[in-house]
């Protein structure tokens, strides 16, 4: 017992006898079967695709037990079906596909990481596709909250590794805004029924700029075609109205721009554009002197909140007409300023607002091209009562000058180009007006290859 208690006690703990691993060098994780052919597969992959699954120590995504997991076939679904989205399938190596997802029925680890790599690197590659905005019109993004997400190929593949399922993830990111998925849904049904191929290629480009915007737009948005002249108010993915509008004239579009509608202001003035100063007002104060006060107008010295109001005399009109001075003029508030009673402000760097107008004549026209650039509203104390139910009283009260009403949530707005857009369960094709749609058709025929 002696002996026995004196080889036991004298012996080194088993943790001092092992050697530490030179610094830097990381035990290499055991893997099994399936994990060692998916990382024979991965060493010709390329090295982004093979690091991804390196950091996950080879854990498959599409694989349960010795075959494919549930919903697997989603990625298949998905990129046979691209050209529903302006893409080409051949892109995501959809016939490759179906032959490695048969050869995996067999169980065998080799055939499993072949379906494996192929499966993530065709998910990976059309959901960045998706999401990805091809050159041409581009959508300014006044408020950071409104910009949609922007898909790397690294950004999706950790998303789908984070995932408790990989295949519902892949159908979570094919997800878009509500009028992608009604115009890749008539894209599909146009094609199906042998539709012309110059239909097809402006429902094409609209998809385009459909991408544009952000997969949830919100419980409550408003919506502007300028290419449909027409506003639209939705609530909880519906449309729960609409009134026509006035939009930019082909010379002064209206911008693509998502913003938050944040406030309204009641009795606003009108600033009146230094250009439309220039030629417009100045020409006609040269030749008239009292023009400012008989159109309820005024100039000031600056354009800081302390500018004084200046005195006809101290205005060089010549100056001003030919450019080499610039002065700001605004438009007192009342029943003729060009903002009429209320504007609605989603703060953006071009002055785009929506506004009232006292123009009533151009809302029963069919064409409503005809404004510098923001919105005039058919019926403003409608939108009021629908953004700020609770003051919209204060419109049409006396009280001073551009006196602020902020929503109690932001709301966002959507100004956008549709000249092919869902209506009544079908597509409605829309006039060019502002002549866009040739220079991205030619820039579709490039990337196809046709020109």
């Amino acid at each position: 017992m002696g002996l026995i208690a004196l080889a036991f006690g004298c012996a080194m703990p088993l943790s001092a006898r092992v050697a530490p691993l030179p610094p830097g060098l990381q035990a290499v994780p055991r893997l099994g079967p399936l994990g060692e052919a998916l990382r024979a597969e991965l060493a010709t992959a390329d090295p982004q695709l093979a690091a991804f699954y390196e950091a996950r120590q080879f854990r498959p995504l599409w694989i349960r037990g010795w075959g494919l997991a549930p919903g697997a076939e989603a990625v298949v679904e998905a990129a046979a079906h691209a050209e529903d989205d302006g893409l080409d399938p051949a892109a995501y190596g959809v016939a490759g596909l179906s032959e490695v997802m048969a050869q995996a029925q067999s169980g065998q680890p080799a055939d499993l990481a072949r379906a494996e790599v192929a499966l993530s690197r065709a998910a990976a590659a059309y959901l960045v596709d998706l999401h990805a905005l091809q050159p041409g019109e581009r959508m300014i993004y006044a408020d950071p909250a409104t910009v949609p997400p922007r898909l790397s190929r690294a950004g999706v593949l950790q998303t789908l590794g984070a995932a408790p399922s990989a295949p519902a993830a892949v159908q979570s990111l094919r997800r878009m805004n509500p009028l992608y998925e009604q115009l890749r849904a008539g894209l599909a049904a146009w094609r199906a029924r042998g539709g012309d191929v110059a239909t097809e290629r402006l429902i094409r480009i609209n998809l385009e700029r459909a991408r544009a915007l952000p997969p949830n737009p919100g419980p409550r948005y408003i919506l502007v075609d300028a290419a449909a002249q027409r506003l639209w108010l939705y609530q909880d993915g519906r449309a729960v109205d609409s009134m026509p509008v006035v939009v930019g004239k082909p010379s002064e579009p209206t911008p693509a721009m998502a913003g938050l509608v944040r406030y309204a202001v009641a009795r606003p003035y009108w600033n009146v554009p230094p250009d439309l100063v220039q030629s417009g007002i100045a020409p006609k104060a040269l030749r008239d002197p009292n023009y400012l006060q008989s159109h309820d107008m005024e100039a000031l010295s600056d354009w800081t909140a302390q500018a004084r109001v200046l005195n006809p005399s101290e205005i060089n009109w010549r100056a001003v007409a030919y450019g080499r001075q610039i002065l700001r003029v605004r438009q007192r508030p009342g029943p003729n300023n060009m903002m009429g009673q209320v504007k609605f402000v989603f703060p953006n760097g071009l002055g785009v607002y929506l506004h009232d107008s006292p123009l009533r004549q151009y809302f029963a026209q069919d064409q409503r091209a005809d404004s510098a650039g923001c919105v005039r509203l058919a019926d403003a104390p409608r939108l009021a009562r629908w953004l700020i139910p609770q003051k919209v009283g204060e419109l049409n009260e006396p009280g001073a000058p551009e006196t602020r009403l902020d929503l109690a949530a932001p709301v966002p707005v959507y100004l956008v180009y549709f000249t092919v857009a869902p209506e009544g369960g079908g597509l409605a094709i829309r006039p060019d007006i502002y002549r866009r749609d040739s220079a991205l058709i030619a820039r579709l025929d490039r990337r196809d290859g046709k020109a």
